[in-house]
């Protein structure tokens, strides 16, 4: 089922998250990244242009489509200030 592009994203970092949880003490993430088979839609909604998507769940989902299209995301750990020397 297609959702919003951006409840996507929130479910794939908060996945990224629980996985590093799992791991233990000590375990932190600062970049990852995934490139996935991706179904995209475009619709009208609201009086607005939303763009629903949702990853394959797994490999024969995706083996229909000659061409998938594909995600890749990039999450990585940005300082929030500046360090005075």
């Amino acid at each position: 089922m297609l959702r919003d592009l951006s409840t996507v994203l929130l479910d794939l970092h908060e996945g990224m998250q629980a996985a590093a949880r799992r791991a233990g003490n000590g375990v932190r993430i600062h970049q990852a990244e995934m490139t996935l088979p991706v179904d995209t839609a475009l619709v009208l909604k609201d009086g607005g242009c939303t763009l629903l998507a949702d990853v394959a769940r797994s490999h024969a989902d995706a083996a229909w489509l000659t061409a998938a299209s594909r995600l890749t995301l990039t999450w990585g750990e940005l300082p929030t200030s500046e360090v005075a020397p």
